[in-house]
């Protein structure tokens, strides 16, 4: 099975789906500041000096194909400070990064350049007013160098000190004391840093660029110390470890607007922190520095021309890293072909991770369509996003209509703007059709390339869902609009309006918000949104129907019970004829209306009324029942079954000799709408663990074996005919 290889650095609680309409940015259409450097470098104490962030940080941006990748450069060197002060206890004066900084304008030559300073800067004591004042002039003389050299200034506020590893070793002093050091350091010396580090965010109308490196580690220690008290980013307190490096990087880049994460080969990561590290001794040595521990580099020559060498190396294993990875799986009578693709940080394309799954019958020798069911904006969806097409009742849908069943799972890390990928503009939408045409390879159904899609979409999946409308709509069956469209957002101008060609009204749609979403502080943009396209597309003569939740806000509730025959009636009426080779899609036409007003206007009204659908025929029996008697007595059943289409699976009850004696799940729970066997997350997705169809009874009589059969409960509470082993 592909893992989703969507990196979290810091705990991403999976809260319900943030609102899409949260993020109101463009994404850019070119490389933002700095990447659109030639050469970076970075400036900084010991904590530089180790590299890790650094390597990091070119690490992703060569994953991720920027072009042309900036120079990066590091000269950070231990001990160092940007204002001149030396605690007494120091083995020998800290250099002054003054002392060198105009050689190493001269000698780099860089566009722009990255400063960290302020660990070193208290040296170690608590606060006061003529340090802090030292610090200040130190920045203040960084900042004018550097401009004056003509490069651009990124300022960062130093990371955090953490007394806590520090705790019982004697390396800590209450205040009063009359020296500190680095290795004798005030309690509370962070309370320090965090004052520097607040001053350095206000400089930002001085320099092109601050970014806090304090508060997103500070916050990552206390998330994880409500699960491990002891933890820590920094063992000896200042300098952060591996993963420390990572979450600073992390930090970074998501200021210079790459906001996903690659997990990189180890190999990868090893050779380019080699090469970052053998040219930052060369480029230290050749500047010149006042640390007399520090042993000289190679010459600067020899290491560019080994660098050089060690760059063959790192191109193929970039390149490989960068090819979509392919994993399969067993899902329910059917297999789930998985593409993932990582990001990439080029104008124009989709700046977040994305996997695509696709789960397709078993038996299927040509599909007719593919049904998306796309997910919302925020870390939760997300998640949840990772099992829809494991959906029994979904995949009923698409194998009665020899379809597959396509569930996107879009990267959404913390502060990343959703407009990212909910605007297929932004790269989504060509991603979706790369997607595709890779699962048509590795699937070896072709005709995924070209057959035609049902587009459910919600929150943010209703705003991908409403544009895709407006470049796709001959591939499009029908549309559902959970609680989601663009369509406000681009007659307000908050997005580009999209050319609306006449083929998109003639796809139908349902808009189906929650009613608790009118009048909403925070989504009533959905209700408000859906409402008036609905009106602006009536007038052109699409179909487009109404569908509000009375018992939901912005959740799905019970909405799959009306969307699922929604989708079933438009397959039905617009489907090419089976065995076609042609994909034209039939006109929604007089017949097709008089047909939903006979068949579904029905079930519409009895939704808009009660929030769900009822159903009067009993679900399919279960298939495939197998008994097996265990070495300790017990007996093992199991079964195979399939959703009933109209309502869904609640769950199975198991009779031995005609009496029932178990139900799997014992209890179906499902807290945003009617219980069902895989239950449900906030974006109509089964939600893990979902039991396995298996029970194993435990109170048999030793002697022989009794009679098992299995029957399927719906939603409703109808029950199958038993099934006999």
């Amino acid at each position: 099975m592909l893992r989703h290889r969507f990196v979290r650095l810091t705990l991403l609680p999976l809260l319900p789906l943030l609102p899409f309409f949260a993020s109101t940015a463009h994404a850019s259409d070119t490389l933002e500041f700095p990447l659109r450097a030639k050469r970076i470098l970075f400036l900084g104490d010991s904590i530089t000096h180790a590299g890790g962030y650094v390597a990091w940080i070119e690490t992703q941006l060569r994953l991720q194909g920027v072009a042309p990748l900036p120079q990066i450069i590091n000269i950070g060197l231990s001990s160092e400070t940007c204002c001149g002060l030396s605690e007494p206890g120091h083995p020998f004066p800290r250099p002054d990064v003054h002392e060198r900084l105009s050689r190493a304008l001269a000698k780099v030559k860089p566009d722009v350049v990255v400063a960290c300073y302020g660990m070193n800067d208290g040296i170690y004591f608590p606060f006061s007013k003529e340090r802090f004042q030292a610090y200040q002039e130190g920045i203040n003389r960084l900042i004018k160098k550097v401009h004056a050299s003509g490069a651009k200034l990124i300022l960062m506020a130093p990371t955090p000190f953490d007394p806590v590893p520090l705790q019982g070793k004697g390396r800590l002093l209450p205040a009063g004391q009359k020296k500190y050091a680095y290795d004798s350091i005030y309690e509370k010396y962070d309370d320090v840093l965090g004052r520097y580090g607040r001053w350095i965010m206000q400089q930002k109308n001085r320099v092109e660029m601050v970014i806090d490196l304090h508060r997103p580690l500070a916050n990552d220690i206390a998330e994880k110390r409500k699960r491990n008290p002891r933890f820590t980013l920094a063992p000896d307190g200042i300098h952060p470890n591996a993963e420390g490096h990572r979450l600073m990087g992390q930090t970074i880049l998501h200021a210079w607007g790459v906001v996903s994460t690659a997990e990189p080969d180890p190999e990868l990561l090893k050779r380019i922190t080699h090469r970052t590290a053998l040219l930052h001794d060369a480029w230290l040595s050749a500047i010149g520095h006042k640390h007399p521990r520090i042993k000289p580099g190679p010459p600067l020559e020899k290491a560019i021309a080994k660098a050089r060498q060690l760059e063959k190396q790192i191109e193929p294993l970039v390149q490989k890293a960068r090819q979509p990875a392919l994993s399969q799986r067993r899902s329910t009578g059917g297999t789930i072909y998985q593409v993932h693709y990582n990001a990439t940080a080029q104008p124009g394309q989709l700046r977040l991770a994305a996997d695509y799954s696709l789960w397709i019958p078993d038996g299927e020798s040509h599909l007719r369509g593919v049904i998306v069911h796309q997910h919302g904006c925020g870390p939760g969806s997300t998640h949840g996003s990772w099992t829809a097409t494991d959906d029994l009742h979904w995949q009923a849908l698409a194998r009665k209509w020899d379809c597959a069943l396509l569930g996107p799972s879009m990267e959404s890390p913390r502060g990343a703007l959703c407009r990212l990928w909910c605007d297929p503009r932004n790269g989504s939408g060509a991603r979706f059709l790369q997607g595709l045409s890779k699962l048509a390879q590795t699937s070896h159904h072709a005709e995924l390339e070209t057959v035609p899609w049902c587009l459910w979409g919600h929150s943010g999946g209703g705003f991908w869902s409403s544009l895709m409308q407006t470049k796709y709509p001959q591939r499009i069956v029908a549309i559902w609009f959970q609680s989601g469209t663009a369509y406000g957002y681009w007659t307000n101008e908050t997005v580009k309006a999209p050319v609306i060609p006449a083929a998109a009204y003639g796809v139908p749609a349902m808009g189906n918000p929650g009613l608790k979403e009118k009048g909403n502080k925070r989504f009533h943009t959905a209700w408000d949104g859906l409402t008036a396209m609905r009106m602006a597309y009536l007038k052109h003569g699409e179909f487009f129907e109404f569908a509000p939740d009375p018992r939901t806000a912005h959740e799905c509730g019970n909405s799959r019970y009306l969307a699922i025959p929604f989708f079933d009636f438009w397959l039905e009426h617009r489907l090419p004829a089976t065995g076609s080779r042609a994909q034209k899609l039939r006109p929604v036409d007089a017949q097709a209306r008089a047909d939903w007003n006979k068949t579904m206007a029905g079930k519409l009204a009895e939704f808009v009324h009660t929030g769900a659908v009822s159903d009067t025929t009993p679900p399919p029996a279960p298939v495939s029942v197998a008994v097996r008697r265990d070495k300790d007595g017990s007996v093992a059943i199991t079964w195979k079954a399939v959703a009933d289409f109209e309502i869904g699976i609640r769950c199975f009850v198991i009779e031995r000799n005609g009496k029932p004696i178990a139900q799997v799940p014992e209890e179906p729970k499902n807290q945003y709408g009617r219980p069902l066997f895989q239950g449900m997350t906030y974006g109509d997705t089964p939600q893990k663990p979902w039991p396995e169809m298996q029970f194993v009874d435990k109170s048999v009589p030793t002697t022989g074996v009794p009679t098992y059969r299995v029957r399927t409960i719906n939603t409703v509470g109808l029950k199958s005919n038993p099934t006999a082993e």
